[in-house]
């Protein structure tokens, strides 16, 4: 077919019809010069083809090709496809929830489309015998023998078959079926039963138990005799939550290859390998789905952290352990620790990593992955949510789950395999990474560990593997996430900082060799804010948390009472004793250590100022009498000491052997008490 018309090529006419391909050229020149006969459809030569319209030729040309317009069966001109029979077949689901194989689908597609094609030639030669005032008797078996003799023309135009019916009476039925409920009445059901199990639950159960609980782990085949055994009343089988003894005669027989269906079945593998396995890394690399994640473009966003121990012996059967951050986004090492057991390698790993970021100026990391063992006992200390990091993922005994397993991965054998010591996996597959004819020698621990520090190094310095232009670490610095939040250390310094307790005596605490002052925020405190510590701290015994950087100096530290935070403490300003060598810097620290000791001294004479003069006595101290007491005698008068206390069994106002007892003077009248004696002369005098 060309443009709708038929039409005939030059190899199909020349030699058969036409000896020459000159001859056939003569021909179509005459005709176009007449006006009719032979026509061309398309030029020949420029790499087109002859094309000769099939309608033009005689007609005795004509009868040797097939007109592909004339039908050789009269479904032919109603068959196709179609297009809703195979959506719904391709859509189709049991009630098991199995699809239709592709057989099936095309099986059902080709069954229905020749039913449709039937339907419309049976409507067609109802027209034509309604028209024709016919009878319609016999049409429907008349549309019978079209499609059972379909097949061949089937098969030779579409290279399919299909099975409708071959008796009359059932294809009658099934074609009136379709015009009833379509698509759906030429699916087999039982089709869908074939997976049904032959079998109960109980013997399904009975099955699994002995699969799982076998402590030698049997084979299907073993199930299958114990099976056997029990069946035959050899094995007795008892429900040890029930007691419950297990009758035979309740089981059916079941061949070895249906043991082992059951058994390799999908839902029923998930439950016993999960009781039989001893490796749960296997396990779940066969059962447990993993995510598909895109590797984080900005550094700081999160870093992924683990345990290792590299591939090098410092002696015999032993390994050094190692502890390692790896921020995702840069593929930088961000933070190392290492050392002969795991035993407080992980606290060392956070100081570590609070002080490279504090020494690089930068923010620490969003968010962590870690591996459960070592860190499941912070979780709610420095490592639950918004204390170090603002989102936590810790992964129980799942290597998929870390990101860094994959980079130590590239760490053994793409940077450490070239060196001195490299021990080879015992049972890797590539025969490049297995072990050698050589023995392997001992490297000795410093070496060893200043070696690996050198190979994390060459490491952070290789090419990115997004971003080649740039080192790993390059492009760390670069680019750093903007929305990081400031560290705060005092979320996390009390559980991860180290502790001295200490007090603070004239505004000054002594902590590691140094002298530090109050302060908030980095900066020394002066005002008010001075005075407040100052009430809470001076003289008093405080506990002192704290992180030094790498050179051992303390960077931040925080002065606490029990549980409650007293303020940040600064490194104590200094300068330089000679003026002459004084740098801007050391006047600016002149100046805020002459704020802070012009705060407590103003505060001082404040304070001076408040406290009024009193004339202040002892009360328990009584004035002392004259040493000699003049007395008249023949006077009828009483000895009492004026100051001397009431006896604590008397009331004032009362009267003791006839003398009145009077209340004591208040204190503040002590000094203004005088006794007055009656004038007596002198001896001289009175003689």
């Amino acid at each position: 077919m060309f443009n709708n018309s038929v039409v005939i090529t030059l190899e199909e006419l020349v030699p058969t019809h036409y000896p020459t391909y000159n001859a056939l050229k003569v021909a179509l020149y005459r005709a176009e010069k007449r006006g009719y006969g032979i026509k061309r459809k398309m030029l020949g030569g420029n790499h087109r083809q002859l094309l000769v319209d099939f309608d033009s030729l005689p007609r005795r040309i004509r009868e040797c090709f097939k007109d592909p317009r004339v039908n050789e069966h009269p479904l032919e001109q109603f068959y196709k496809p179609d297009s809703e029979a195979i959506e719904f077949y391709a859509d189709y689901k049991y009630k098991n929830g199995l699809y239709l194989s592709d057989d099936l689908q095309e099986k059902y597609t080709t069954n229905a489309s020749v039913i449709i094609a039937a339907i419309s030639l049976k409507d067609a030669r109802e027209r034509e015998r309604l028209s024709q005032m016919g009878s319609q008797v016999g049409i429907m078996r008349s549309i019978h023998l079209d499609v059972v003799s379909f097949n061949d023309i089937l098969e030779k135009r579409h290279g399919t078959r299909h099975t409708l019916p071959q008796n009359e009476r059932r294809f009658a039925d099934k074609f009136n079926e379709f015009q009833r409920e379509g698509f759906p009445c030429l699916i087999n059901k039982n089709l869908g039963n074939r997976n049904a199990t032959v079998a109960t639950d109980e013997t399904i159960s009975l099955l699994n138990s002995i699969f799982a609980y076998e402590a030698y782990k049997p084979t299907a085949t073993d199930v299958h005799r114990q099976y056997e055994a029990f069946l035959s009343g050899y094995l007795e089988v008892v429900d040890p939550k029930t007691g419950e003894v297990y009758s035979p005669k309740d089981f059916k027989k079941l061949s070895k290859s249906t043991v082992y269906n059951y058994l390799e079945s999908w839902k029923n593998r998930l439950a016993t390998h999960a009781v039989r396995s001893g490796d749960r890394q296997i396990l779940m690399s066969k059962y447990k789905p993993y995510h598909s994640l895109e590797q984080p473009k900005l550094a700081g966003s999160i870093i992924s952290i683990d345990d290792r121990q590299p591939p090098f012996e410092y002696e015999k059967g032993r390994r050094m352990w190692f502890y390692n951050g790896i921020d995702l986004a840069s593929e930088a090492f961000v933070c190392w620790v290492y050392g002969k057991t795991k035993e407080g390698i992980i606290l060392d790993f956070y100081r570590q990593l609070v002080r490279n970021f504090h020494e690089w100026g930068l923010a620490l990391p969003a968010e962590l992955e870690a591996e459960s063992s070592l860190n499941s006992s912070f979780k709610n200390t420095f490592l639950k949510e918004g204390s170090l990091f603002q989102y936590v993922r810790i992964e129980a005994n799942n290597a998929r789950g870390k990101r860094i397993e994959a980079y130590y991965r590239q760490l053994r054998y793409d940077v450490e395999k070239t060196s001195e010591g490299w021990l080879a996996r015992p049972f890797a597959i590539a025969e490049s990474n297995q072990k050698g004819s050589t023995d392997t020698p001992y490297i000795p621990y410093k070496q060893l560990a200043e070696a690996r520090l050198l190979d994390i190094e060459k490491w952070n310095n290789m090419p990115h593997s997004k971003h080649p232009e740039m080192s790993r670490w390059e492009y760390f610095v670069a680019n750093q996430n903007p929305d990081l939040r400031p560290t705060d250390y005092r979320t996390f310094i009390k559980h991860l900082g180290y502790r001295t307790e200490t007090s603070c005596n004239l505004g000054i605490i002594k902590l590691q060799n140094g002298e530090y002052l109050l302060g908030d925020n980095g900066k020394v405190a002066t005002g008010a804010r001075l005075i407040e510590l100052m009430n809470q701290t001076e003289g008093k015994p405080i506990e002192v948390y704290w992180f030094d950087d790498n050179d051992g100096e303390v960077f931040v530290a925080y002065a606490y009472q029990g549980d409650r935070l007293i303020c940040e403490i600064v490194k104590k300003p200094t300068y330089n004793r000679a003026r002459i060598e004084q740098t801007p810097e050391d006047f600016e620290s002149r100046e805020l250590m002459s704020r802070y000791v012009a705060t407590i001294e103003g505060y001082r004479k404040e304070q001076k100022k408040t406290i009024d003069r009193l004339h202040i006595y002892d009360a328990d101290k009584k004035p002392a009498g004259p040493k000699m007491v003049f007395r008249i005698n023949g006077k009828n008068t009483v000895d009492v000491d004026p100051i001397e206390e009431t006896p604590n069994n008397f009331e004032p106002n009362q009267t003791h052997n006839g003398v009145e007892i009077l209340p004591d003077a208040p204190d503040d009248d002590i000094d203004l008490i005088s006794i007055e004696t009656p004038y007596k002369q002198s001896l001289k005098d009175r003689f």
